[in-house]
């Protein structure tokens, strides 16, 4: 059992994550809108509008991922698992958490290496010099909160 203070800190960093995505969204939302209604009304449209999205999407993306792995809300297939036994599809979806777990966290690891090299090097976006690194960063920490996420649902009781 999860102690109180625990399951609502757990509960308060969700509220964190779905939050920031909806703000990053509309953030995305208010950039595409002018830029549409400035290329097309103004023949001037949004500076750097592009790259703006990109970035906002990326962070959308990963802000998601440890929102849905604690939703069990990843993409599966069931064609074949839907006709073995209930223990062996507990325990293959055991393994495929285990998976997700494993993959979320190289890739924690690749988007860490990545956001130290985009720093040292001082990368930036081209238009709006965007600094890569914080981007990497933040990306890579949401990655590895969505690994230790699937990591406890893995070794969770059902």
């Amino acid at each position: 059992m999860i102690p109180a203070a625990l399951a609502r800190l757990v509960a308060l960093a969700a509220l964190g994550l779905r939050v920031a995505a909806g703000v990053l969204l509309l953030a995305m939302m208010a950039v595409t809108f002018v830029d549409v209604v400035g290329r097309y009304a103004f023949n001037a449209p949004l500076p750097g509008a592009f790259e703006l999205t990109e970035v906002l999407l990326a962070l959308v993306i990963f802000v998601g991922l440890p929102i849905i792995t604690a939703r069990r809300e990843h993409v599966t297939v069931d064609l074949v698992t839907a006709r073995l036994p209930g223990f062996a599809q507990a325990g293959l979806a055991r393994l495929a958490t285990l998976v997700t777990a494993l993959v979320l966290a190289v890739l924690a690891w690749r988007l860490g290496q990545s956001a130290l090299d985009y720093a040292a090097y001082g990368d930036a976006t081209v238009y709006l010099g965007i600094p890569l690194g914080p981007v990497a960063g933040f990306m890579a920490a949401c990655a590895a909160v969505a690994a230790l996420v699937a990591v406890t649902l893995a070794l969770r009781r059902r």
